[in-house]
């Protein structure tokens, strides 16, 4: 199936595709993204089995004071036990956190106490999990994700409770509430695309969008607009949600001298396609795809044509210098290698984390919610590395309508396949800020 869209050149017009397009598309692209271990698991978080004594982690020591006082109380929700999605590497991420932070001083010279809440996949799960965090008196809610923020937010802002550090938003309190506070860049990969498109100089551009996600379109059609990109295809193919032979969308995507495939499609289609692309084994075509989605579990056995394949996301690569504490902290807390650390759920609950401590050491041995809500909307977060600076005092709304007042990130960074491996194209720290893209 191919579908046709007008090329739109009224920036008011490109603004509210974007709006429209942006959020609704999103849900069907952070499923594989957040490292989702699919769906109907029958446990929470539970620990790993202890190591043996060859691979035992080497003892952690810190120059740091250990923390005195009570403890800093926080939450991270995710779902666990789901007929949909879960996501446990947020948990254990979370969990990682708190064991590393302690060892490291801890939260304004107090010890920091993680509670870990599944919300089962429900709205309702969600508020509850948000109720408890309000009885729990918990200072922040902190580098959630789950299918139902606004459930969430709309519990903790009435108690004064800051929801921090979001990798994904999908609700519109979390792009609206004064409490709010994300980090993560979702939205912008597919304004990366288009950018790095141009770059590269493809002559043309094909978008292959998975069935539900058609609206993401628009994203790229107002960013290639609005830097006179004129090799995006009018035309893109819509990849069925199910399917066993992707061969008719691999030659429709493909006809016509079709040089880039800018895929908005998850982990369970690229792998549904890879069969199909190999069979074709097309020359001279440059794929991209979204972090977590295009990935690791995607590359095996199919490397070859995967080579030089472009991946836009939020976070750099876990491999990158900037991660070295969160790896060793896996360890150190026997997380299981058997989930997806090096996607949006692990990286952008570790970064929420290390954000959150920076912003509470500066608040003090006083922290709680209330002094942490006051401070956070002047703070300006510096995690070199992992994210760019990310100022709580900007905002989007000029751009975009007021729709997406606490859009504080609009920055990706790119990773390519080479060698059968993903690795960081150009530095781990070369943040591109995309967002003026679509400021226009």
């Amino acid at each position: 199936m191919t579908e046709a869209r007008p090329n739109g050149t009224e920036s008011r017009r490109r603004r509210g595709i974007w709006l429209t397009a942006a959020v609704a598309a999103s849900a069907a692209l952070v499923l594989a993204a957040c490292g989702s271990s699919g769906g109907g698991s029958s446990s929470s978080t539970a620990p790993a089995p202890a190591p043996t004594s060859s691979d035992a982690p080497a003892p952690t020591t810190s120059a740091a004071p250990a923390p005195v006082g009570d403890p800093v109380k926080v939450m991270t929700i995710a779902d666990i036990n789901s007929q949909g999605s879960v996501f446990p590497m947020i948990h254990y991420t979370s969990t990682a956190a708190q064991d590393y932070i302690n060892k490291n001083g801890g939260v304004g010279t107090r010890p920091i106490q993680v509670i870990n809440c599944d919300a089962q996949g429900t709205a309702e799960g969600v508020a509850n999990c948000a109720r408890q965090a309000v009885q729990e008196k918990v200072v922040a809610v902190v580098g959630s994700f789950d299918f139902f923020p606004d459930a969430s937010i709309d519990v903790l802002e009435p108690a004064g409770i800051a929801y921090f550090g979001a990798c994904c938003m999908l609700g519109t309190n979390e792009f609206q509430s004064k409490d709010a506070f994300p980090l993560g860049s979702h939205q912008m990969y597919g304004v990366g695309f288009i950018k790095k498109a141009q770059e590269i100089g493809c002559k043309k551009a094909h978008a292959v969008i998975i069935q539900g996600a058609e609206g993401f379109f628009g994203v790229l059609q107002a960013a290639a607009a609005n830097i006179s990109f004129t090799a995006l295809d009018p035309e893109f193919t819509v990849l069925p949600s199910v399917a066993t032979d992707y061969a008719p969308q691999v030659a429709e995507a493909l006809k016509g001298g079709t040089d880039c495939i800018l895929g908005v499609v998850t982990e369970t289609s690229w792998l549904a396609w890879m069969p199909a692309w190999n069979a074709a084994a097309p020359q001279g075509v440059t794929v991209f795809g979204p972090q977590g989605n295009l990935d690791s579990k995607v590359l095996v056995g199919n490397a070859e044509t995967l080579e030089g394949a472009i991946i836009a996301g939020a976070y750099p690569d876990i491999s990158c210098p900037a991660w070295d504490s969160f790896r060793q902290a896996l360890t150190d807390t026997q997380a299981p290698s058997t989930e997806d650390y090096n996607s949006l759920g692990g990286l952008g609950t570790w970064t929420a984390y290390m954000a959150f401590k920076q912003l509470g050491d500066k608040v003090g041995v006083g922290i709680d919610a209330a002094t942490f809500l006051k401070a956070a909307p002047t703070a300006v977060i510096n995690l070199p590395g992992m994210i760019p600076d990310v100022n709580f005092a900007d905002d989007f709304s000029e751009a975009l309508g007021g729709a997406f007042t606490r859009m504080f990130n609009t920055s990706v960074v790119y990773s390519t396949i080479k060698g059968g491996a993903i690795e960081p194209l150009g530095a781990c720290d070369a943040f591109d800020n995309v967002g003026p893209i679509i400021a226009k």
